[in-house]
């Protein structure tokens, strides 16, 4: 994800550029910044060059750093409200001048600030900090002279660091063994400064520098971040266009964070040793630099570089493992538990993640949005859209209406209607399909029947895939346009249909039905109330642990509420449930189901690990169950757990609680899957990916 705080969303949300807006040239910084870790502060002088003379100049700085001009009068002209402290000064100089210079230095220390995004999930973010653990600064921070008639910048930035630290930030390092100069000549929207006692590799590549900041010495791990950098900074440049900046930064954070700077990422140090991660979260902060920092947003007109960037880095990769239908129903499996109920917005309102129905709209139907477009344009124009598009608007803020006008100029046709819906306007279209019919007639068959959309409102006109599985093998596929509540199909067949599978490869954006979803954690996570039940019997050391687990996911929910498996009757109806505990006393119906289970069976069996899995409670309520062998592994369960929401069942190894085991209970009553002659749907090729790693486009 690319970093964006609540002031700067506050910032940008209220002052739209528009569509045509003319920015004026960037202003040039040149820095020299000693930092003080150990007394939390900082002594800088910045030389501003403007784009032309004046005789007056505005300024914001972190408040206490006591600027001082070396000529003209400077006056505070106020203090600026907000999370930050912030003042505002006036400059007045003797004459029309391009270059003026200003001193300052004092404290900026802000401790970390925590948010919940759902049961189970915590973040925390800072406002920026200089202290002996590490330095964290943004453009938001105020630590530098930000002019707020000119938005735009470029800089030098030269350090001054205590012994064994380093620093980072965006553009070019200085070639030494150690950065102490950075330099960055495109347009920016900020300057992020970021220092601690780094071990750093470097690797020039083709496309770019790749470098790796780590707080220790771990060359395997270095040197596996450097080749992926190189390999994805080549497959995107061959994809899109040449990578926008000289360098890309694996930088290594002090908190846990997945932030996506201009030419650097900051991880968090448990999130850049997950396996996973290098292949997953990593790209999609790579591809940033094309999309978020390579064309900025413009936050005004809603935030369309999350979905875009989903699109070509996560479901890309997926795609290339034939498992991209799969993530397309994943993400709308989430919008439909988080978001299709009671909070969906249109994605034109979407800034940034602040909770997961939030995700499921700007990450999941903003990514759907692409797909769609890619279907009806093809391949090709598709990316020569995107090309389009980021060569018409390099360093420059842009929204949804210049992406659409990019497309329409490649098209040349309007895509209004399709942009409108998906962008303008909340909600989706539910499918169901009435009334199939199949005639035998000379040479083959005929199979007819409708579409309706159900979801009350106004008609989606959207393309709707068919696939009707045929007698001794084959599949014959179809797209049908809706441009109506309803819409019917009559289609000619060689051979006797066996079924027909509507929207089989989840090509469209659209709630689903709930018989389309597995049994998953995603609806004990998404249910607006939430009981856990914790064992009176367990062990001491695990009932302390289950408590504390408990504890950490009711936090900041004011719908879970924690209960013991004692003070209880019966299993409540109509609350999501969580079992904790092998002892819990309501688990044994659960348990005594699932023994016939064979992924789980052998667990079940020893009970000497961790289990999750999801089931169904009374009145059809979902119901979870979670227990552990290992005291010191649930910890490690209430930190890991909420992030696997799609899976139905999970298995945990150790104290660790290292993952072995995780899938999905089988969906067998879907109805957009409809059999027909006793047969069974075919298996459907995946669709081939927009690229694959190494081979050119």
């Amino acid at each position: 994800m690319r970093l964006l705080n609540s002031l700067l969303i506050a910032v940008l949300a209220a002052a739209p550029l528009g569509a045509t807006a003319e920015l004026p040239p960037p202003v040039d910084h040149r820095l020299h910044v000693k930092l003080l870790p150990a007394e939390g502060r900082l002594e800088a002088t910045d030389t501003i060059t403007l784009p032309k003379a004046a005789h007056r100049i505005m300024f914001d700085l972190h408040a206490g750093l006591a600027p001082r001009a070396e000529r003209g009068q400077l006056r505070l002209q106020r203090r600026i409200d907000g999370p930050l402290p912030l003042e505002r000064y006036l400059l007045q100089l003797p004459s029309a001048q391009r270059t003026f210079t200003l001193r300052y230095g004092g404290r900026i220390r802000h401790g970390r600030l925590g948010a919940t995004e759902g049961v189970g999930l915590h973040r925390e973010f800072s406002a920026g900090s200089i202290d002996a653990e590490g330095v964290y600064l943004s453009g938001n921070t105020g630590w530098y002279p930000s002019l707020p008639d000119h938005p735009r910048l470029t800089f030098t930035l030269e350090l001054e660091l205590p012994a064994g630290w380093q620093g980072v930030s965006q553009g070019t390092p200085n070639q030494g063994d150690v950065p102490l100069r950075w330099t960055e000549t495109h347009p920016q929207e900020e300057i992020y400064l970021i220092a601690n006692r780094f071990s750093s590799y470097r690797r020039p590549g083709e496309h770019g520098e790749a470098l790796v900041f780590l707080r220790g010495e771990d060359t395997a791990l270095a040197h596996a971040y450097l080749d992926a950098t190189e390999r994805y900074l080549g497959l995107f440049s061959r994809l899109l266009t040449p990578y926008p900046y000289s360098k890309f930064a694996l930088v290594e954070n002090t908190w846990e964070t997945g932030y996506g700077m201009p030419s650097f990422t900051l991880l968090g140090p448990r999130v850049i040793r997950l396996p996973f991660i290098i292949d997953s979260s990593y790209p999609h902060e790579i591809l940033h630099n094309w999309w978020g920092n390579g064309v900025y947003v413009d936050y005004g007109r809603g935030n369309w570089s999350e979905g875009l960037t989903a699109y070509l880095a996560d479901h890309l990769i997926k795609e290339q493992r034939g498992e991209g239908a799969e993530y397309r129903r994943d993400n709308l499996q989430k919008y439909t538990r988080f978001a299709a109920e009671e909070a969906d917005f249109p994605l034109a309102q979407f800034l940034a993640r602040n909770s997961t129905a939030s995700q499921a709209v700007g990450y999941g139907k903003g990514m759907m949005l692409f797909h769609m477009l890619r279907l009806e344009l093809g391949d090709e124009r598709f990316l020569e859209g995107l090309r389009f598009f980021f060569n018409q608007h390099q360093f420059r803020p842009a929204g949804f209406q210049e992406i659409q006008s990019a497309f329409e100029e490649v098209a040349q046709r309007p895509l209004g209607a399709l942009f409108s819906q998906w962008v303008e306007r909340a909600g989706a279209p539910e499918l169901r399909v009435e009334g199939v019919a199949i005639e035998a007639r000379e040479g083959g068959y005929r199979l007819s029947g409708q579409l309706r959309q159900v979801q009350g409102g106004e008609a989606y006109r959207v393309g709707v895939p068919v696939a009707v599985s045929l007698e001794g093998g084959g599949v014959h596929e179809a797209t049908l346009a809706m441009e109506n509540t309803t819409a019917r199909f009559d289609i000619q067949l060689p051979a006797r249909p066996v079924a027909v599978q509507v929207d089989p490869r989840f090509d469209v954006f659209r709630k689903l039905d709930p018989r389309e979803l597995p049994l998953s954690l995603d609806a004990l996570f998404s249910h607006p109330s939430v009981i856990l039940v914790v064992p009176a019997n367990a062990p001491a050391s695990l009932a302390k642990q289950y408590r504390a687990l408990a504890s950490a996911w009711a936090r900041g929910n004011a719908g879970v509420e924690i209960r013991s498996d004692a003070e209880l009757k019966s299993l409540p109806d109509g609350a999501a449930v969580w079992l904790l505990g092998w002892e819990n006393r309501f688990a044994g119906e659960l348990l005594k189901s699932l023994e016939t289970t064979p992924p789980l069976q052998p667990a079940l069996q020893a009970r000497r690990d961790s289990m999750v899995l999801a089931g169904e409670g009374p009145g059809g309520a979902p119901l979870g169950w979670l227990a552990s062998s290992h005291p010191e592994a649930i910890p490690a369960l209430a930190r890991k757990v909420p992030h696997y929401g799609k899976y139905s069942y999970l298995l945990f190894e150790g104290a660790e609680a290292k993952n072995t085991l995780k899938g999905q209970w089988r969906v067998f009553h879907s109805p957009l899957i409809i059999p027909l002659t006793g047969g069974a749907p075919s298996p459907l090729p995946p669709r081939p990916p927009l690229a694959r790693l190494g081979e050119p486009n």
